[in-house]
């Protein structure tokens, strides 16, 4: 009998040290489990910390946006305002009668400006006396200046003409 209880003792033993390991490894599963939520919810901390901060640098982007907007609608504002006063002044002056002046004067000096650089491009071709003289220099203003002649080139230009009138025409 001795022997039986022995055994009986120790497959006894035996069902509680195999439940004691079930425990224990249920525990070591718990265990595990906690520490797994544990690092999630860091994850998620850091994760949303990311998020949150990715968000807080694209609302300071938007922020900042606005304000500039905000800026050049001032400027344009002012501009405006600038404008609107520039046309009052312009619209004031108009109205004085001096400005009449002002544009019939603009339209002499125009007018005579043009007279003159016609004047001066107006002869085909033009003799003068020296390169230092102020004829030669006034037509050196001219759109076609070869067309002046000095002194040295008057000769050739008239022997070559008379060639020219003697030679008959030829027909085409």
């Amino acid at each position: 009998m001795g022997d039986d209880t022995l055994v009986a003792f120790f497959a006894h033993a035996d069902a509680v040290a195999q439940r004691i390991r079930e425990w224990n490894e249920y525990r070591l599963k718990q265990e595990i489990a906690a520490k797994e939520r544990t690092i999630d919810i860091q994850i998620e901390k850091t994760s949303s910390a990311k998020a949150n901060k990715l968000a807080y640098q694209k609302l300071e982007k938007i922020q900042a946006w606005n304000e500039a907007q905000l800026e050049r609608q001032k400027l344009r504002q002012k501009h405006f305002e600038q404008c609107k006063g520039h046309l009052f002044w312009v619209g004031a002056w108009v109205g004085s009668g001096r400005s009449g002046t002002l544009f019939f004067l603009t339209a002499i000096l125009i007018s005579v400006t043009l007279t003159v650089v016609k004047i001066i491009n107006l002869p085909t071709n033009l003799s003068c006396p020296d390169t230092k003289s102020l004829c030669y220099l006034v037509y050196q203003m001219r759109f076609n200046n070869k067309s002046v002649i000095l002194p040295g080139q008057a000769k050739d230009i008239l022997a070559e003409y008379e060639r020219n009138k003697n030679k008959p025409k030829r027909r085409k």
